[in-house]
């Protein structure tokens, strides 16, 4: 996984997305919130480029015990 290269010393994040610009299709490596901020910037992008990400992105998932209960509390007021 490669480092943003806008702001890795600071920030510590790594590149989510490559974007290319100007004539010669210059490369720039850059976190998904740099990205947003050059993007509110009016940054002209000719391309971008979503990267591979090393770790997997497990979906959060919460569980709601306490639903099983309020469903008893239903059935026993009908």
């Amino acid at each position: 996984m490669s480092k943003c290269g806008l702001y890795f010393p600071v920030t510590g994040h790594e590149a989510d997305y490559a974007l290319t610009f100007g004539r010669d299709d210059r490369t720039l490596k850059v976190c998904r919130y740099c990205r947003e901020d050059l993007t509110l910037l009016g940054f002209n992008v000719n391309q971008t480029i979503r990267l591979e990400t090393s770790k997997p992105l497990k979906p959060k998932i919460t569980r709601f015990w306490f639903l099983g209960h309020a469903q008893n509390f239903l059935e026993a007021s009908e």
